[in-house]
């Protein structure tokens, strides 16, 4: 047995995606696949590959949902459903602690890929209460309450609400099946970790285009035939999505379980626009150094390339933002992170490469002001608001 004094985070790294991941296709089809909006047979055969990796390869984040966000799929008809969801549920859903469980710091064996098991310490994770009127002036006017639920085979996927700003989006979402929903498999630790599986009987996966994503399933709140869960996403791949675009829901879905698909099999391909094209507004932070970093009341993407010390092999690797604090101006301090004493208070972190050089974006686990900020601490980097704006 081997044992590993690090982080989840550190020791399974799912920061950045790896072209191995990707079989048999290349950058000239995924542009034309996004131009295009078409699955070619190419494709195809190498998005099944890759899902049955994702399977096998449990601890990795990033391989299959990168599959997924390489395509626009095919635009068809939702069913739209327009019904009162409040805010505050939203709020304390994806935001607060009402669903999600605060949890130490504590170890777990997972497989090593050898043959035995490893301990792996899993970070401390805290979740806390919202201010609901708080939560109302920071994101309410962005936040959609338009319900948007599409049939698939026999499953039903409803978006409940959702909320973004240019580099994230965070959905509270539902799936249903009278004789009972087969998409993820799940429990707590998951929800610790990478984030729910998928089901040897799922017959179709969704993920908003071109994010990464960590999901949390309410496991209380979850039942046989009604799923429950939050998405928490980064928009790594073409870069930020600006205000006024709406994000678009990939589908893409089979007739027999979609893990065993025979290479030949027929794959098919829903689209449809999330409604909420307003982007929360970002707000700049500088360091004397040069460095720059951006965040929202949802989100932070800092500027790995400039102003933290790094050689440009270094600041590719996500893996070396160690610490990032967010210091009020009331001298209350919120740790988003800190790899050395197993803290992770991020919904999800990851890593991406942009024309302005390598980036890490992390969607928070709670609501932040930003005016409210004095500053922000990356590893021993410190960033004031930008006052050149």
């Amino acid at each position: 047995m081997e044992h590993i004094s690090k982080s989840f985070n550190e020791s399974y790294s799912p920061d950045r995606m790896d072209e191995s991941q990707f079989p048999d296709w290349t950058i000239e089809e995924f542009d034309a696949i996004q131009e295009n909006h078409a699955f070619s047979p190419r494709y195809r055969r190498a998005m099944r590959q890759t899902v049955k990796k994702y399977r096998r390869a449990s601890r990795r984040r990033l391989s299959f949902p990168a599959a997924l966000s390489a395509a626009a799929a095919c635009a068809v008809l939702p069913i739209c459903v327009y019904a009162a969801v409040t805010h505050a549920d939203f709020f304390q859903n994806v935001f607060g602690n009402a669903s999600r469980q605060s949890v130490a710091s504590h170890e777990v064996m997972v497989d090593n890929g050898k043959g035995g098991q490893t301990a792996v310490t899993l970070p401390e994770r805290t979740y806390t209460a919202v201010d609901e009127e708080t939560a109302e002036s920071l994101i309410g006017s962005a936040v959609t309450t338009e319900p948007l639920s599409v049939n698939i085979n026999d499953h039903t996927l409803t978006i409940n609400s959702a909320v973004r700003d240019e580099d994230a989006i965070v959905m509270d979402f539902t799936v249903t099946c009278d004789s009972g929903v087969k998409l993820f498999d799940y429990d707590d630790l998951s929800n610790e970790t990478k984030g729910p599986q998928l089901s040897e009987e799922a017959t179709f996966y969704f993920h908003v285009a071109d994010t990464a994503e960590m999901i949390y399933i309410d496991t209380k709140g979850s039942t046989d035939t009604s799923l429950h869960g939050y998405y928490y996403g980064l928009f790594v791949f073409n870069g930020p999505l600006d205000d006024g675009r709406a994000p678009i829901l990939d589908i893409s879905y089979a007739d027999s379980p979609y893990l065993s698909l025979p290479e030949a099999a027929s794959i098919k391909d829903k689209h449809l626009e999330i409604p909420a094209a307003k982007a929360l507004r970002p707000t700049a932070f500088t360091s004397e150094s040069g460095g720059s970093l951006k965040l929202s009341p949802i989100s932070l993407t800092v500027n790995m390339g400039k102003g933290l010390g790094f050689s440009a092999e270094e600041a590719s690797e996500p893996g070396n933002l160690k610490t990032l604090t967010i210091e009020y101006l009331d001298g209350t301090v919120y740790e988003v992170l800190n790899t050395n004493d197993h803290v992770d208070n991020t919904a999800y972190l990851c890593g991406s490469d942009s024309k302005d050089g390598p980036k890490t974006a992390m969607v928070f686990n709670r609501l932040i002001d930003p005016s409210s900020i004095k500053s922000v601490t990356v590893n021993d980097t410190v960033y004031f608001p930008d006052q050149s704006n």
